[in-house]
């Protein structure tokens, strides 16, 4: 049953859209009809012909009865039936533009000339409305017929009702129209090289699984080219360690001793280069494993650790305060930080921050900063600015804050550069405090050995 009714809807947005428009002018047309056969009541028209026909038997038993005693027995005894039926001292004047009324055009049809129909306009707002009828005597009688049925409820709940159920409908329809690419949107979002994530599904309209199915093939192609250009980087830096070793040994038979330390100083730089690309490689694909650690307690001991070395380091924050990471990937992106704030500047404050959604991990030196056009390339690997190549084989490689933004970024945080005051850089690690980290690191790059 299930499948027949699948077979029903479009395979295509335009005709969905199409069928949702003809759906609902037809929900609108069929409870439109049914409010006006339920709530019209048929019987007000049968109801006002009984009150006539009574009306027209008394007015007729009054003319033949003679004497006011007998009409005021008979008056008494038709208000039985007829509660309504008074007598008038002086015919009403006639309502205006009510002459051709079909109640009294068939009143004084049934009467005849004899006597004269007059329907009386209503004093007061909730009087109900009455037609008389003045005997051939000049004495006149009246009697009251039903109010008309008042729509007008009935029309401003008809209105709100299908305003409601319309409103229901498109909201349904959009959200399935709409659900597939708040999907991919998502999937976008969470998209990681390694293929942890899962493949997005091509069910719905045709436009739909046509996207779904070209996303997939991207993702493959984006996977595949990571792959190939991070063998080919492995490679490299795993076969320059054999060279460089080499070259070291026969740089110690060098017998000009400045030349001897110059060649060596510059195979430790290449050595250290590769060393710095591999971590950096192999960095981006260990998966992590977070678990709830004590934030300042990782700061204090990453900072002792500085200050046994010499290093000045001041440590502000919280005694305690528990957050979801992996505790050996935060301490080397803050182990990082520290050691840039070190490399520029004399000494480095280190400050844990919280408010209510969030905790901050400031890292503060006091060296010359890093201008505002510069920040966002000097977290890309590998990007040296120009104070930081002036600084020759101290300056690193450009790679300790692309670890450290890879990092917190793989904590759902993000990493901000700011000036200190009154000079240097305050580098904050942002950490989302009211949700949970993922529980993998994501693997953007394949394994390399």
């Amino acid at each position: 049953m299930s499948g027949f009714l699948h077979n029903l809807i479009p395979s295509r947005i335009g005709s969905q859209i199409a069928g949702l428009i003809v759906a609902s002018l037809a929900i609108a047309n069929a409870v439109t009809t049914a409010v006006f056969l339920l709530q019209t009541p048929p019987t007000a028209a049968a109801d006002a012909r009984g009150v006539l026909a009574q009306l027209a038997f008394v007015a007729r038993l009054l003319d033949v009865t003679p004497g006011a005693p007998a009409r005021a027995d008979v008056m008494r005894l038709a208000r039985r039936s007829l509660p309504g039926l008074s007598e008038m001292s002086a015919p009403p004047p006639p309502a205006v533009g009510t002459q051709d009324n079909w109640l009294t055009r068939h009143l004084q049809t049934e009467l005849g000339n004899r006597f004269t129909v007059i329907p009386v306009r209503p004093q007061e707002p909730r009087e109900r409305p009455r037609i008389a009828v003045k005997l051939p005597d000049g004495e006149t009688i009246a009697a009251e017929l039903s109010p008309p049925p008042n729509n007008k409820p009935m029309l401003i709940g008809t209105v709100m009702f299908l305003a409601v159920v319309l409103t229901l409908l498109f909201l349904w329809v959009a959200r399935a129209l709409t659900a597939p690419l708040a999907h991919f949107a998502d999937a976008a979002e969470r998209f990681l090289v390694d293929r942890s994530d899962v493949p997005l599904n091509d069910r719905g309209p045709i436009e739909i699984r046509r996207l779904a199915g070209a996303l997939n093939e991207m993702r493959e192609r984006v996977r595949s080219v990571v792959d190939d250009r991070t063998r080919m980087l492995a490679a490299v830096g795993h076969d320059l360690r054999t060279p460089i070793t080499r070259l070291r040994l026969r740089a110690e038979d060098i017998e000009q001793e400045p030349l001897r330390r110059q060649v060596i100083r510059d195979l430790d730089v290449m050595q250290q280069m590769v060393h710095a690309a591999l971590s950096f490689l192999r960095e981006l694909t260990v998966r992590k494993q977070h678990m709830p650690a004590d934030l300042p307690s990782i700061v204090q001991a990453l900072c002792d650790d500085f200050g046994d070395i010499g290093c000045e380091i001041n440590v502000q924050g919280p005694p305690h305060l528990q957050v979801d990471c992996d505790p050996d990937q935060l301490t080397r992106a803050i182990a990082n930080l520290v050691d840039n704030g070190l490399r520029y500047g004399i000494s480095v404050s280190v400050r844990v921050i919280e408010n209510a959604d969030e905790v901050f991990i400031d890292v503060e030196d006091d060296g010359p900063g890093i201008s505002i056009a510069d920040r966002p390339k000097v977290i890309e690997p590998f990007y040296r600015g120009d104070t930081t190549r002036n600084l020759g084989e101290y300056g690193g490689f450009g790679l300790g804050l692309s670890i450290a933004r890879s990092i917190i970024e793989a904590h759902r945080g993000r990493l901000e550069l700011h000036d200190a005051q009154p000079r240097g850089l305050r580098a904050r690690l942002v950490l989302p405090k009211s949700s949970r980290a993922s529980d993998t690191t994501p693997a953007k790059l394949a394994a390399v050995a």
